[in-house]
């Protein structure tokens, strides 16, 4: 990971000392919104003038900042005079194994621009707000529905410990949206949940098995997608609905919407609230 913090470390210095706008550019895709947000944010926060655009088409001459789809997995690359900063996901190590194995995993370019973010302005409100969110690009990622993604944990293990979210079951999610997991029965959801409090340690287990249990006789989710979506729910500060709840939300806003339209709505209520509300 070494060399990707090099990468963004160098491209924050030259963002803050620029003194041309800087253009964001990313697919009309909910990865391409998901990233730009925390560079917005991090832009506006350090008082920095930018142009946001969603489009398929390559950055013209100038300087730019560029997603890259989960398609390409090249890793970031930097260029100056001027200043062009493409951002792609690569596999990195996660996690070490019990005997000191590397457990590799995807460090998507929504995990890079929220890093680059940081790096750009550490104490900005905004940035601090979207923190939540560096783990979306994950969740989106076909690792989780193959296998077990150690990047994924690493990153949400280091947002609990400082902070920025907490992990909780279902049933202790205030408004969950389960519109994206249709095994779930919102009836036998709503009973489990009213039980809650009054369950001990091994009649919640029992509940929220038996809650899930449908979701075994598919083909999707994977195990370790399940485990998220039953048992680690991801909470951000005054969140009503946990992060996969409101993923599913954004990525119904592309039925609904041309593509920028649907971009530009989750970018913009990221940048002015932290959230995705609920259609």
């Amino acid at each position: 990971m070494a060399p990707v913090s090099k990468i963004l470390s160098r491209a924050a210095d030259q963002l803050r000392s620029s003194n041309t706008t800087i253009l964001l550019l990313a697919a009309p895709s909910l990865q391409g919104a998901l990233a730009i947000a925390p560079l917005e944010a991090a832009l506006v926060d350090a008082g920095l003038p930018y142009r946001r655009r969603f489009r398929l088409e390559a950055p013209a001459e100038g300087s730019w900042v560029h997603i890259l789809g989960p398609a390409d997995e090249s890793g970031p690359r930097l260029s100056s005079s001027p200043l062009q900063l493409s951002l792609a996901g690569t596999v990195v190590d996660g996690l070490t194994g019990h005997q000191g194995d590397s457990r590799k995993g995807p460090l998507t370019a929504v995990a890079q621009a929220h890093a680059l973010a940081q790096a750009i302005c550490p104490e900005g409100a905004r940035i601090r707000r979207l923190r939540p969110w560096v783990i979306s690009g994950n969740w989106l990622h076909s690792a989780l529905d193959t296998t077990y993604d150690p990047v994924f944990t690493a990153l949400r293990d280091a947002l609990v410990k400082d902070g920025s979210i907490k992990v909780v079951p279902l049933p202790e999610v205030p408004e969950p949206n389960i519109s994206a997991s249709t095994w779930i029965d919102p009836a036998a959801l709503d009973a489990v949940t009213s039980r809650w409090p009054s369950l001990d340690m091994e009649g919640r287990a029992r509940s929220l098995s038996h809650l899930m249990r449908p979701a075994l006789s598919r083909s999707t989710p994977s195990t370790a997608r399940l485990e998220e979506i039953g048992w680690h729910c991801v909470l951000g500060p005054g969140w009503s609905t946990d992060l996969a709840g409101q993923i599913a939300s954004a990525a119904g806003l592309w039925k609904e919407n041309p593509a920028a339209v649907a971009a530009s709505r989750v970018a913009d209520s990221l940048l002015r609230r932290g959230v995705i509300p609920r259609l």
